[in-house]
């Protein structure tokens, strides 16, 4: 029933907002390296990011973590994708390096042993800008991956004095190629060859002030970026200035809003080249913008939906509302929803009797006095307890596995995390204030045990997975050099005993001649 009425609404709400123009985006966030100093922001960078992208009206190919064939896979997609659109966008978050005043985007799964490496181990900017280049009218990049990467001094020792220096730090400045459109904006997180800020929160700053402005009404790209280099400087106390380099022929909108004093449409380009004072034409439209009432009429219809499956909190209609928008601002909400219900129910099945969500039999806190409830959890209260970035982690994991999402547990708490911790205090009838007191943490804890356990289980599990899959390909790789060093120089017991077999037969043969 849940699923027919979304459809049916989605027919009719449909039916009333025109055509968007096309708009196509990329977003890669890269941080949990393998063989390299992990970053704890691009992930969730890369997610907010999406998101809001997504809620401008782009299609958006997003990936997390990504290894070098998923890379490229993304790339793939993406280029497809891209071809013949309006607007392009490339949104990368995590580590980069420059070589020969070359960039290169680095998977999670790179080691860069050597110069050879960055061929079949990385993603080069140039190549992913070709992709772009397309019919394209406006490109535009964004570049969060001018953090301190030790590979880059890796392969500096390796290449020797000679070729070293063609190794620098940050990124190096894009030269904007002209192909036909209506312009570029190719932006770092900072000046080329410095080295950017992870920051303390769950967005690095450049990132976090992108977000913040990004979907601005009626501001141009142009303005955006200068309020977002603005921040940047302010925020990390000068030590970071974001560098943006434009060659668009007039002003770009990504969120062109009508309003009453609007000018004619003959006049005014929706989300394009806005005309100069002096020019008095109509300017050539970039991309058509979504009207306010376009805009509002699609939020309302998604969040109507998922305001419906979060009220029924099942996973039949967590996956209704995917099956509606699969790319929605809520589509990962609801992945984790599935997956924490999932996890739920098996508990449940594990231990009959066990509600889930609820603490366990014989917790020693199931909720807290009504003197403590009144006790406000502050930053000094929070303080006292002493957490590492691990325990922080467990904090978020405990939150996501009570209900409250706060993103993947990275041991910094940033808005998302004050916001989770808020929603669960006032589920709780606790004064909502974003920072726990003892007592309101022993009270999480002995809510979650029981999934919490479960969940440790699990990542256990997976780490024990992944070791035995190394350990069985490091196993074949020593036997395929052992079967190699054997048909070499020295010949292996089999190949022995046939060649004296062989010739014990030549030699009886001609002596019984």
């Amino acid at each position: 029933m849940f699923k027919r009425l979304i459809a049916v609404l989605a027919m009719i709400l449909a039916g009333t907002a025109p055509a968007l123009a096309k708009r196509v985006a990329l977003v890669i966030g890269n941080g949990a390296y393998e063989h390299t100093v992990a970053l704890p922001n691009p992930a969730n960078d890369a997610q907010e990011m999406a998101a809001k992208l997504r809620g401008l009206g782009f299609d958006v190919v997003a990936g997390q973590d990504q290894t070098y064939a998923d890379m490229r896979r993304s790339v793939m997609n993406f280029s497809k994708k891209a071809y013949g659109a309006e607007i392009a966008i490339l949104f990368y978050a995590g580590h980069g390096l420059q070589v020969g005043e070359q960039n290169h985007l680095v998977p999670i799964d790179a080691t860069i042993e050597d110069e050879t490496s960055l061929d079949f181990e990385t993603i080069t900017v140039d190549f992913i800008l070709r992709q772009m280049s397309k019919d394209v009218k406006v490109q535009m990049v964004f570049l969060d991956a001018c953090r301190d990467n030790p590979l880059a001094r890796t392969l500096a020792r390796r290449m020797g004095p000679s070729r070293s220096g063609s190794v620098g730090s940050g990124l190096a400045e894009i030269k904007i190629q002209e192909t036909g459109g209506e312009g570029s904006v190719i932006a770092f997180a900072t000046s080329p060859g410095d080295v950017a800020l992870d920051g303390e929160g769950t967005n690095s700053p450049f990132t976090s002030a992108l977000i913040r402005h990004i979907d601005t009404p009626n501001a141009s790209i142009q303005t955006v970026m200068t309020r977002v280099t603005g921040d940047v400087f302010e925020e990390t106390e000068r030590r970071q200035r974001p560098w943006v380099n434009a060659s668009l022929i007039g002003e770009v909108f990504l969120n062109k809003q009508e309003t009453a004093a609007a000018a004619p449409a003959t006049q005014v380009a929706a989300l394009g080249t806005a005309p100069t004072a002096a020019a008095q034409q109509p300017a050539p439209a970039v991309a058509a913008s979504p009207s306010a009432t376009q805009s509002t009429i699609a939020w309302e219809r998604e969040k109507l939906i998922w305001e419906t499956a979060k009220a029924s909190n099942t996973a039949a209609d967590y996956e209704a509302y995917l099956a509606a928008y699969p790319n929605g601002l809520f589509a990962d909400f609801a992945r984790n929803s599935i997956k924490r219900l999932g996890s739920q129910n098996q508990v449940a099945a594990i231990n009959p009797g066990v509600v889930p969500g609820a603490a366990p039999a014989g917790a020693a806190v199931a909720t807290l006095p009504d003197p403590q409830k009144a006790i406000p959890g502050t930053q000094i209260t929070e303080s006292t307890l002493g957490w590492n970035r691990t325990a922080r982690r467990e904090v978020q994991a405990r939150l996501n596995l009570s209900g409250h999402d706060v993103g993947r547990p990275d041991g910094a708490f940033g808005p998302k995390t004050r916001a989770g911790v808020a929603s669960w205090q006032t589920v709780n009838g606790i004064v909502a204030t974003g920072y726990f007191t003892a007592a309101q943490y022993a009270l999480l804890t002995s809510q979650t045990a029981t999934q919490y356990s479960a969940y440790i289980a699990e990542v256990n599990r997976k780490q024990q997975a992944a070791a035995a899959s190394r350990s069985a390909g490091s196993r074949n790789t020593n036997k395929r050099r052992t079967t190699n060093r054997n048909s070499g120089g020295s010949m292996n017991p089999a190949g022995a005993a046939f060649l004296g077999g062989v010739v014990g037969g030549i030699i009886g043969g001609a002596i019984g001649r």
